[in-house]
């Protein structure tokens, strides 16, 4: 009697981890930006695509080019980290876009004041994004109200 509980109790695990993933929001990245954390726990290093529970997101992100403006010299260009928010829905395929950036100089400038567009099938997602400083000082704003 145990081993058919145990099975019971296994094929019901499986069945529910396996439809919690089939409901996932799905987050696609460009290769020149990386997530670190998702809702406070550390994420395995660049990934391009991640799975999202649904309702409030909040990502820590980075942005980082490598810029070579001659065959001897290099330049590793990041971003400090970025936080985003979001809410996701189950279901949905979220991309992360980045502007078009033509030049080192526009690779620059993003890195210090980076702008993004998040979309899905339905469209345009609100979200905001905040850079570590901007954040900072939202915090501090917040914390000085009590």
């Amino acid at each position: 009697m145990e081993k058919h509980l145990m099975k019971a109790l296994i094929s019901a695990t499986l069945l529910s981890l396996l439809s919690a993933l089939a409901n996932a929001a799905t987050l696609e990245l460009p290769s020149s930006m990386w997530v670190n954390r998702v809702n406070g726990e550390a994420v395995p290093s660049y990934r391009s695509t991640l799975s999202l529970e649904n309702g409030l997101q909040i990502l820590e992100l980075r942005y980082a080019e490598l810029l070579k403006p001659n065959a001897e010299d290099h330049e590793f260009v990041s971003s400090e980290p970025l936080y985003l928010s979001f809410r996701a829905s189950e279901d949905q395929v979220y991309r992360l876009k980045l502007p078009d950036l033509r030049s080192d100089a526009e690779v620059r400038q993003f890195a210090r004041q980076p702008t993004i567009s998040l979309r899905s099938d339905t469209g345009a997602v609100e979200h905001t994004l905040l850079t570590q400083s901007q954040l900072m000082a939202v915090l501090a704003r917040s914390s000085l109200t009590f």
